[in-house]
Order: C-alpha cells, then sequence, then structure tokens
C-alpha cells in the first residue's frame, strides 16, 4: 500500500490516542455544564429536579468517570450542553429534552447511581442511545433512573421500566424512529432519522437552508447501502483513518437527495454529528464522510485552543463560493480535503475500479490544487497557535508527497477547497 505520512488529527500512527484525548475533554466541557447550569428559568419544579440531578451526577461522576463521560457523550445530551456552554442556546430552550435523554443514557451505560433522580416534567419523546426514539402520547408524566435503570410514569398512573425500544409495549407509547447501525460491527456509526441539534437549521453555507431531516425519495434501505459502500472504500484505502473513526460514536443525519451534487454540514456544538445528503456515488458518499468527520476532530479541539488566533478576523474570496471564507474556513476545508486527497492516492495505487475513469482523475487533480491553495491562504494568512501549526504542519507534509505523485503543471494556482 502506498506509504504516507502520519499527521496530528489526520492520518494517525498506530495507537495514537489524540482523537480520543480529545472527545474525552470536551465532554469533560459538557459535564461541566452539565454540572453548574441553572434551572431557575425552567419552574420551580424543574429546578428542584435540576439541582437534585447534578448533585448524584457529580458523585457518580466521582466513582466512575468513563460511564459518565460515555452518557454525557451521547448526541442528544452532548449537543445541548455544548450549545448551552457556547452561549447559543439558553438553558430554558434546550434543557428539558437533554435531561430526558441523560436519563435514557445513563440507564443505557449502567451508570452507579447512589440515589435515584426523578424528573417531573412531561416528557413527549425520549431518545434512547444507538437505538431511536420513543413517543408517548399523551407527554409522559415523569421519568427514574437510578442503579437498576429507567422507568417511566404516565398521566394515568401506570409505570413502564425502560430496557430498550423493544421493551415498551404499553399504550400510550411507540416506537418513533430507529437508528440503523452502519459498516462492520467494531465501527460506533449510525444512521438516525431524528436530531437534537437545536442548531441544526441554522446554515453557513449560501447555496443551503438548514439540515431539516429527511430521507429525499429514497428509502432506509438504500440509505445505508450506499453508506455501507462508503465506509467499504475508507477500509480498503484509508485503514489508519478508518481506524480512528472507531473509536468515535459518529451519528449520520439524512437531508435529502441530492443527484447532482452532494451537500454536508457540520457543527462546532456538535462534534459527532454529521449531516448528509444522499449521492449515487460511492466515492462522493465516501468523501463526504470524510470530510464531515474531519470538521469534527477540528471542532473538537477548538474547544481547547483557539488554533487561528485571527480565525474570524481574517477573509479570503474563492473561487467557488459566492461568500468570502474566514481563514478558519479555508483550514476547515482544507484538514477536510487533504485525507479525501490521500483516499484518492490510495485508491489509484491499489487500481481499485472506481479510480479507473476520466472522471476520477479529474476529481483528484481539483482537490489537490484546492488543497495546494488553501494551505497557502492559510501559511501566509493564518495566526496559527502551536497547536495550530502543529496541525497546518501535519497537512503540509501528506499534501507535499500526494502532490509529487500527480503532474501539478496544469492546476489553477488561485484554487482553493471546495468545501
Amino acid at each position: 500500500m502506498l506509504e504516507l505520512p502520519t499527521a496530528f488529527l489526520t492520518l494517525p500512527s498506530p495507537h495514537d490516542s489524540a482523537c480520543r484525548v480529545l472527545q474525552r475533554k470536551v465532554r469533560l466541557v459538557a459535564l461541566k455544564e452539565l454540572l453548574t447550569f441553572s434551572g431557575n428559568t425552567l419552574g420551580s419544579r424543574a429546578d428542584a429536579g435540576v439541582r437534585q440531578m447534578q448533585a448524584v451526577v457529580q458523585r457518580a461522576a466521582k466513582a466512575d468517570t468513563a460511564s459518565v463521560l460515555a452518557a454525557v457523550g451521547s448526541p442528544d445530551v452532548m449537543v445541548p450542553l455544548l450549545a448551552m456552554a457556547s452561549g447559543l442556546r439558553s438553558p430554558a430552550a434546550v434543557a428539558e429534552p437533554m435531561v430526558a435523554s441523560l436519563f435514557a443514557a445513563l440507564a443505557t451505560e449502567r451508570v452507579a447511581l447512589d440515589e435515584a433522580i426523578v424528573w417531573e416534567l412531561p416528557t413527549p419523546m425520549l431518545c434512547l442511545p444507538r437505538q431511536g426514539t420513543l413517543t408517548f402520547s399523551p407527554p409522559a408524566k415523569a421519568l427514574l433512573v437510578d442503579a437498576s435503570g429507567l422507568a417511566v410514569e404516565f398521566q394515568d398512573g401506570r409505570r413502564c421500566n425502560i430496557r430498550d425500544l423493544e421493551s415498551v409495549t404499553v399504550a400510550g407509547a411507540g416506537i418513533g424512529c430507529r437508528e440503523h447501525k452502519i459498516g462492520p460491527a467494531d465501527l460506533d456509526l449510525y444512521l438516525a432519522q431524528h436530531d437534537s441539534n437545536p442548531l441544526a437549521l441554522e446554515e453557513a453555507h449560501p447555496e443551503k437552508d438548514g439540515n431539516a431531516v429527511t430521507l429525499g425519495d429514497k428509502n432506509i434501505d438504500e440509505w445505508a447501502r450506499a453508506l455501507d459502500g462508503a465506509v467499504e472504500l475508507i477500509r480498503v484505502a484509508l485503514p489508519e483513518w478508518y481506524a480512528e473513526l472507531r473509536s468515535s460514536h459518529v451519528r449520520i443525519v439524512p437531508v435529502g437527495f441530492e443527484p447532482e451534487m452532494h451537500l454536508s454540514a457540520s457543527y462546532r456544538e456538535a462534534p459527532g454529528v454529521v449531516y448528509m445528503t444522499l449521492h449515487p456515488d460511492p466515492l462522493t458518499m465516501a468523501e463526504a464522510l470524510i470530510h464531515e468527520v474531519q470538521h469534527g476532530k477540528l471542532n473538537l479541539l477548538t474547544w481547547l485552543d483557539p488554533v487561528l488566533k485571527n480565525a474570524y478576523t481574517a477573509w479570503s474570496e474563492s473561487p467557488v463560493r459566492p461568500d468570502l471564507r474566514p481563514v478558519m474556513g479555508v483550514l476547515l476545508a482544507v484538514h477536510a480535503f487533504v485525507p479525501v486527497a490521500a483516499l484518492h492516492a490510495r485508491l489509484a495505487a491499489l487500481q481499485h475500479p472506481i479510480s479507473n475513469t476520466p472522471r476520477f482523475e479529474a476529481r483528484r487533480a481539483e482537490v489537490l490544487a484546492g488543497n495546494a491553495g488553501g494551505l497557502a491562504v492559510v501559511k501566509t494568512t493564518g495566526d496559527l497557535t502551536p497547536m495550530g501549526a502543529k496541525v497546518v504542519t501535519g497537512l503540509d507534509r501528506i499534501h507535499r508527497v500526494l502532490a509529487r505523485l500527480v503532474d501539478a503543471s496544469h492546476w489553477d494556482e488561485n484554487a482553493l477547497p471546495l468545501g
């Protein structure tokens, strides 16, 4: 297989733990938010429930930090917490469904709570990690979680223990939607038709209007087959990148079908959530998955280090987008597309059938040219922190090896990455 340099948060070396360390540290940021936010805008009953929950979870975190962080790392818990931590959403806007999701996650991770926690607010929906959603009509009256698991109390006084989606067969409760496992068993990768990201309908791309959940006119099996094919391309051509993916819980949210182009998105507050449109080309799907997971890695880092001191004060024009791009946007794009270029190079070296077309060669050249231009912008315009310099040095090292494998004489010298 074509040998490529390793690089921080891009192509890891064997046993590289950088991404796992970042995930843990950002989960600690979310846990701090969970243990310190005020419930006084939620009403007296909810405020009391928040304070009791915080006291019990704090004790559990001291006794078993790993299990509590696994529960906090569920997207339905961590994303609202990070939206609160960033100041983009208030507790009044997101805390109620977040606490309900926390109860389900604590039960799923079998956290040894030393006291039962009760949440006495109406709950219309419950998100079970890696499974899907339960809906309650009318909304459930209360939730209770303790060391034995999760229970729901209904308005008429009935109670039901919840182990998984299939265990709930009582009147008034039903399965809303399921999460679908993607790829081999060693991947913690799921396709979900539900989304608890409160920022999902806010869109930075000028040609896109939010990320509402939809399969388009396709069915779930078509989505799963396309994503399985994308994952297999990555596994074959980028085994080191695939190995790092195995350590990440990633949720893919479908946002439609686009036969002519591909649109995807990610959010700093949702580092484990990927928004993707379906496309008929497996290479395009593989590129998009790499692209957005890479965004998630850099987004994790930005919770701990600014990466660029002038991230959103230095701007550049783009030949492929109508809006100006901040230097952080250019770095995000290069960081996403350098491993895409590595995917192309490996597929070509393996003589994979997907690489034997003029379209593949054109795409490969387009991505490499954009990476060259993007790296030049970041290196000349960006005021990098030491950690940011580590990221860019690694990207540049890989890009130089990849660029030597092709004829660069016809590249557009003004190119920038497409994302």
